[in-house]
């Protein structure tokens, strides 16, 4: 176990108060949530980023409150929501866009992540069960990977075994909550749908005070009991009768057992699957010591059976977390990680993992007693999660503060066997096979090595062998995989931002070649190469053109059935808009060659070196060549181009040269990639683009793309130290003071439209997390056409923060 990050939340509750009140989930998108007394801002903190001011936080100084935070940027919290009772559930939704909250009298609140920015939740409806919850989960089951490190197989072999249940819980799905009666409330997403309740015990209540839920794939099964000795522990199968339009469940009762009152009181259970086989993980206490047991069900012997998995006499248990990885590794090297770890942590400040295939320990780690970290030698955990790849897990302290640790060392990432696993778990982020995920805790155990560029390799060799139409579908977060690992690599320089302006561009060709094909009639559905060149051969061109689906003014347009277009969520963007993005590209990509800013780093397959992404280019020129001899092509830019006679480009034939200048250059700039394969630069290439003028060029593609930002480097061997609301040195860029509205230096690149945005003309944007590049809010419907395909993300496939801009001088987080 290793410390990635502390963070020093400034709590002013003590350990045992902490401990009571404390709640806490992490969603897929690793977002933190947890419950706790109000934190007060900090007195004339600099650099801060929140303003208290709202009502919300006027409230919460004498509430119990929620806070989320992304661990990609801990120092920034967000109040959410506040309740006079204590919270005693918070649960996040699949996508990890809805948070379910539950206080002490039994009043649920499911909340809804805006703009996809974690500091704006919209509260979506409330219901009432009027008792006590005893458990809360987002219904959905995940099962496990089985993982042959001696096969050399890729993930995307499994692609065809994603749950039935997938579209439905990401969709319709539902939070579930268990009550003290033993009646369930399933809560849907869709808040046109009522929720609904079912009794567990027709006959009588059963008054129970300890519950866990374990999805299946049929429903979810249910174990029950009270908080006392001698515990009995009820077991319900619960089956679903049928999901739409109303959730409706059938349930039955199986065999239970009952805990020997000698072992002591009974604190906590955890209900999982092992080897197929239902087991209950117990924590029980006494006077004089902690006992950890596990109880399977043997279905010959038709009876559950013990068997002690630590007695522990010296120090106390104080929390429990299982892993959710789904990779099931059953190489005896891989014992106690991934999915078959067991996290225990102790009040001495020690935590011990155990094998939950073997059950046997691990190891005991003593994380805390790190000479880097100022931290008490009695500081330990209260409370500890796994993040949702299993690879670390966040723990609270007995005085309020938070650390990242890494579940795997840095030292145990560099056997073959290790980066076959690593493979994988990026396979499954591209494909999102069972369900979403995010990337970043996978970044943490990479060590800044060799196995990057392995990584690169085997990630690339393996999407080549794939079909075409899988690699259109999913190359963009293939891109997203080789952005973070290039940014991994090299943090600190200005070539950890080429993949991004690589991601981009890749975004907008996508964009492009979609439009371009609702303007080309294809009865044949030949390759978009071929038509364009049969095009380009004959004499007359009108007859494979369907000029009445051509848009200038980005109206809305009656899309053909057989396409997959929406045009009740997609608007057809300006004609002009899609040839300036296609020029912009060139004159980028030509000015960037020209001031001979070659990247050294050719492994990541960088944007100089991708012929795919230049054929791309060349298959867009080659149309909009024809549409230009049409006279189909309205006022554009490439109409105002200085050529090296001085002479404006006024009419069509100084047009179709520079076209053709265009794309023969890249034509044997293509070639020449593919007989080299060097980053020995060639002067005499340039001569080739002979119709621009090189100032013209590199003014041209300054400040086009975003620019790289520092951030919080995951795989740093050296723990890191936050203080909350407090900016780290590296993050000071979120508070520069180069984006205070003057009439100078408000414009900034819009990382969406992929355009230049102002922010006086846009007093509330929103910042990635990831990247820090800014985006617009869009208020109106129908939205650009490029956030639909990024799911209303980052182009990195980071989350964002919202900002407004106030008539002060400083900047404000909008709650």
């Amino acid at each position: 176990m290793e410390i990635v990050y502390t963070v020093d939340v400034k709590m002013i509750n003590d350990g045992e108060d902490l401990k009571h009140i404390l709640k806490m989930d992490i969603s897929c998108l690793n977002i933190l949530c947890f419950s706790c007394n109000y934190l007060s801002p900090p007195k004339q903190q600099k650099n801060c980023l929140e303003i208290i001011s709202s009502s919300l936080h006027q409230k919460a100084k004498s509430s119990f409150c929620v806070y989320i935070c992304s661990l990609e940027q801990p120092w920034n919290f967000s109040l959410i929501t506040t309740s006079f009772l204590p919270i005693v559930q918070l649960v996040w939704s699949l996508d990890g866009t809805h948070l379910l909250v539950c206080n002490q009298a039994g009043l649920c609140q499911i909340f809804k992540m805006k703009n996809d920015c974690i500091n704006t939740m919209d509260i979506i409806y409330q219901y009432e069960t009027h008792e006590d919850i005893l458990c809360a989960k987002y219904i959905f089951p995940r099962e496990l990977i089985v993982v042959n490190l001696d096969r050399n197989e890729t993930f995307y072999e499994k692609i065809n075994i994603s749950s039935p249940l997938l579209k439905y819980a990401l969709n319709v799905g539902n939070f579930v909550c268990i009550t003290t009666s033993g009646t369930i409330h399933a809560l849907p997403l869709n808040c046109s749908l009522t929720p609904s309740t079912y009794c567990l015990s027709q006959r009588a209540s059963l008054c129970v005070c300890l519950c866990d839920i374990y999805p299946t794939d049929k429903g979810f099964n249910i174990i029950l009991c009270e908080h006392i000795q001698g515990a009995l522990i009820h077991f319900f199968v619960v089956n679903y009768a049928s999901l739409e339009p109303k959730l409706s469940l059938i349930s039955y009762r199986t065999r239970g057992f009952r805990i020997p009152s000698c072992y002591g009181k009974l604190q906590s259970l955890i209900y999982f699957q092992r080897n197929g086989t239902d087991c209950i993980l117990t924590h029980i206490t006494s006077c004089t010591n902690d006992l950890i047991d596990l109880y399977e069900y043997h279905i010959e012997q038709e009876e559950w059976i013990s068997v002690t998995l630590l007695n522990s006499s010296q120090t106390r248990i104080t929390s429990i977390s299982l892993s959710p990885n789904q990779l099931l590794i059953q190489d005896n090297n891989y014992q106690g990680l991934f999915a078959r770890q067991i996290l225990i942590a102790f009040n001495d400040g020690s935590t011990a993992s155990f094998d939950k295939l073997n059950l046997t320990s691990r190891g005991r780690y003593l994380p805390m007693n790190n000479t880097n970290l100022n931290i008490k030698q009695s500081e330990y955990f209260i409370k500890i999660q796994h993040t949702y790849s299993g690879l670390c897990c966040v723990g609270f302290t007995q005085n309020g503060n938070i650390a990242l640790l890494r579940t795997i060392c840095l030292n145990d990432t560099l056997s073959s066997s290790m980066l076959n696993i690593l493979i994988h778990l990026f396979e499954q982020y591209i494909v999102e096979i069972f369900c979403p995920c995010d990337i970043w805790d996978i970044l943490c155990i990479i060590p800044n090595n060799s196995i990057i560029n392995q990584l690169i390799d085997r990630l690339v060799i393996n999407y080549e062998m794939q079909t075409l139409e899988f690699k259109r579908l999913y190359f963009i977060r293939l891109k997203e995989c080789l952005y973070h690992l290039h940014r991994l690599a090299r943090p600190f320089t200005k070539d950890s931002c080429e993949h991004l302006i690589s991601l981009l561009i890749y975004h907008v060709l996508l964009v492009v070649r979609d439009y371009l094909r609702l303007f080309i009639y294809e009865p044949t559905n030949r390759n978009f190469v071929d038509a364009a060149q049969e095009i380009l051969q004959q004499t007359t061109f009108i007859q494979n053109i369907d000029i009445k689906r051509i848009k200038y003014l980005g109206d809305q347009t009656i899309i053909n059935e057989t396409n997959t277009i929406d045009p009740n969520h997609y608007q057809l963007i300006s004609f002009t808009l899609l040839i300036n993005w296609v020029c912009d590209i060139i004159f980028y990509f030509i000015g960037y060659l020209q001031s001979q800013q070659i990247s050294s780093w050719l492994t990541c397959q960088n944007l100089f070196t991708d012929s795919k992404q230049l054929q791309w280019l060349r298959e867009f020129i080659i149309y909009i060549y024809i549409l230009n001899k049409m006279n189909k092509i309205p006022c554009s830019k490439i109409a105002h181009l200085q050529l090296f006679s001085q002479q404006q480009t006024t009419n069509s034939n100084e047009q179709k040269d520079i076209f053709k200048d265009i794309y023969l250059s890249l034509t044997k700039f293509s070639h020449k990639i593919e007989v080299q394969k060097t980053n020995i630069f060639d002067e005499y290439f340039l001569e080739e683009w002979s119709a621009f003028g090189i100032e013209m060029l590199q003014s041209k593609a300054d400040d086009m793309f975003p620019k790289p930002y520092p951030f919080l480097i995951p795989n740093s061997p050296l723990p890191q130290i936050f203080i909350r609301d407090q900016l780290p040195s590296f993050a000071t860029h979120l508070y520069d003071n180069s984006i205070i509205i003057n009439n100078f230096l408000d414009i900034q690149f819009d990382i969406i439209t992929l355009g230049k945005m102002s922010l006086s003309a846009n007093p509330t944007y929103r910042r990635c997390l990831r990247c820090s590049n800014f985006s617009r809010v869009f208020i109106t419907k129908p939205y650009p056409f490029l956030v639909y395909r990024l799911n209303n993300r980052c182009l990195c496939g980071g989350l964002f923060r919202l900002y407004t801009q106030p008539h002060t001088s400083e900047i404000s987080t909008v709650k």
